[in-house]
């Protein structure tokens, strides 16, 4: 029992499906493969950018290890509200760099870029604020 029959398909619109996953990274390795499996499916086994990111766990730690100590603190305190790049370039150390100072209305702020890995493939960037002594509030 075969029927045959002929379809006239006019006007078709395809639109997109949207995904609700996030994106990934343009590499496609599969993560379904089995342990025994070693094919890479053109990723690179080692990204230089995992070990720069560790490296950058290990430095960041040392820095923020430091500021435990209290005259270390009160150094970075007062550098950042005195904008004393020099100063807080010896506290952070040389993987790191100030970039800028900023005010907020009831703040003095450093913004510190430090890069990691062999070639620099990690960025890390953030702020330090400090909150004024002297402001009233209304």
């Amino acid at each position: 029992m075969s029927v045959k029959s002929k379809f006239q398909v006019k006007n078709i619109k395809s639109a997109s499906r949207k995904s609700k996953r996030a994106r990934t990274s343009s590499c496609s390795c599969q993560r379904q493969e089995s342990a025994n499996d070693n094919r890479s499916n053109g990723c690179r086994r080692t990204d230089p950018a995992v070990e720069g990111v560790q490296d950058a766990g290990k430095e960041l730690s040392k820095i923020f290890k430091r500021l435990e100590n209290e005259e270390v603190a009160e150094k970075l305190v007062k550098a950042i509200r005195c904008h004393d790049a020099r100063a807080v370039q010896n506290i952070i150390g040389c993987d790191c760099k100030v970039v800028q100072f900023f005010c907020t209305q009831r703040s003095d702020c450093v913004r510190v870029c430090c890069l990691f890995g062999r070639d620099n493939e990690v960025t890390i960037s953030f702020d330090i604020c400090i909150k004024r002594e002297n402001i009233h509030r209304y």
